[in-house]
């Protein structure tokens, strides 16, 4: 007998709007208009590797399903003439072959040859015209296998968005049948550059007089409340005080290793159980990514050793979520840190207290959100300036790590058990794109390097191992305690 599934009414709801609003945010402006510089392709790939090979009849059927239910799927972008952000528009010209495909590797089928093949798939651009994205099912993998590799467009979704959709797109027992495909209202005449520019300035002109209005009401109403309140007036200064922080900071030297940039990158991955990381979180009186981070950190430095390389600091970005259960799946929401990686320390467990310290005080800045807040100022500015701000940002980071909660429980797809669930981002400029997302008691850590970047890849693998490793051992560390008293050593 079969798991219970949701019906298919509940999960249609909840993957119709999936995305959010149509007009895309500044933040997703920017990396959608920024890509005018190749190097800043903000291109986003999953790949899930199956235990077997589903048929093909059946894995276009789920991705038909899928289609019909989540508009953004059959959507392309449009850039409004003159003034509004990106939009999202029905493509009606939408063809659904275009987008699904499937490739078979050659003999053996190793999986350095599917992460070969999937590279060529993150790098290959997208066809702007058309919805920015790519489902390729790669069969003859070693062992009877096969994955699907998914490609989409930043601008669309976050790490965490994609896991969301997943979740409701994949099915809880293998034998479960593909869902009736939706109805899917007959698009109108697509939308034009010019039509959603004069949409987007009478919506301007109309809101003028309510807006000029409301923004007097509104500065009278703060006026008063500050007379009357005078702790907003200390929640205002302390605000811009953190912004002024926030603004200031200017990343460390990058490392001499990673200086170089390219248009090439090489996906890898490696897997280790979630056992071992919530064992040795737990001894180490850490989280999850507290300790992933101090494993990748670790990594870096027996790498620049390996070299015969000295160096103290690295500047490493990773993503601070700004998502409320009130926010709609899929998007972007979240802002950027600038870390100091003490790359030079070899104590695990001082490691572990530096991020734990980094991470509260980021999180306590009241101005966290602040550069989003910046970014519809930065989109009115000439493109050719917006890439430069966006590349001095990105380029200045030898690398990025972000961790993303997965799926926790068995899953199918087309009648194929999903074994390992790998997470690639998009490398827009820094050296390597670093992510780890749990997969059914999986942790499967997706390296996406700039091959320029990094160019001894298999030995910066087997230095990670050694970095995770490092921590790892905390939780199989004997007597019992000796990691949570090392830890009080180091405060």
């Amino acid at each position: 007998m079969g798991k219970a599934e949701p019906k298919d009414s509940a999960l249609l709801d909840e993957l119709r709007n999936w995305g959010g609003p149509d007009e895309m945010s500044a933040f997703e402006s920017v990396m959608w208009l920024a890509e005018v510089d190749p190097r800043l392709r903000s291109t986003i790939v999953s790949i899930m590797v199956f235990d077997t090979t589903p048929e093909w009849e059946r894995v276009q059927a789920e991705l038909r399903w899928l289609v019909a239910a989540a508009r953004r799927f059959r959507q392309k972008v449009v850039v409004p003439e003159r003034i509004g952000n990106p939009t999202w528009v029905e493509d009606p010209d939408f063809d659904f072959d275009y987008h699904v495909r499937r490739q078979q590797l050659p003999s053996p089928g190793s999986d350095r040859q599917m992460f070969d093949a999937a590279s060529i798939i993150a790098m290959s651009p997208f066809d702007r015209a058309r919805p920015p994205w790519e489902a390729t099912l790669v069969e003859g993998i070693e062992g009877g296998r096969a994955a699907l590799v998914l490609k989409m467009h930043h601008a669309a979704t976050d790490g965490l968005g994609i896991v969301q959709l997943m979740q409701r797109i994949f099915h809880r027992d293998r034998e479960a049948q593909p869902r009736e495909v939706p109805t899917v209202p007959r698009s109108r005449k697509a939308a034009t550059s010019r039509s959603l520019g004069l949409k987007a300035l009478r919506g301007r002109i109309a809101s003028l007089p309510s807006t000029a209005i409301d923004t007097a009401g509104a500065l009278g109403r703060k006026a008063s409340a500050l007379i009357k309140y005078p702790e907003d007036v200390q929640q205002t200064l302390d605000y811009l005080s953190s912004a002024k922080r926030m603004l200031g900071i200017k990343p460390v030297p990058g490392s001499g290793l990673f200086k170089r940039r390219s248009l090439s990158w090489r996906l890898d991955g490696i897997e280790l159980p979630l056992a071992d990381f919530k064992a040795a979180s737990k001894a180490a009186n850490g989280s999850i990514n507290d300790l992933f981070l101090a494993g990748m950190i670790g990594g870096f430095r027996i790498y620049h050793e390996r070299l015969g390389v000295s160096i103290k600091q690295m500047p490493i970005g990773f993503p601070i979520s700004l998502r409320t259960e009130a926010d709609t799946m899929g998007g972007n929401k979240f802002a950027g840190s600038q870390y100091a990686a003490p790359v030079a320390e070899r104590d695990p467990i001082a490691r572990i207290r530096h991020i734990q310290h980094f991470v509260r005080d980021t999180r306590a800045e009241p101005a966290l959100d602040v550069m989003i807040r910046m970014m519809p100022v930065v989109t009115k500015l000439p493109i050719g300036v917006v890439c430069k701000l966006t590349a001095d940002f990105t380029t200045a980071q030898d690398a990025q790590i972000s961790n993303v909660p997965g799926i926790p429980y068995p899953v199918y797809f087309a009648g194929a058990h999903v074994e390992q669930y790998w997470p690639y981002a998009p490398v827009p400029g820094c050296g390597m794109m670093i992510a780890m997302l749990s997969h059914n008691g999986r942790c499967c850590i997706g390296i996406n390097s700039d091959r320029a970047a990094v160019t001894e890849p298999e030995l910066l693998l087997e230095c990670f191992r050694e970095g995770l490793e490092e921590v790892l051992a905390l939780g199989r560390a004997a007597p019992a305690g000796k990691a949570k008293t090392a830890a009080k050593e180091t405060h």
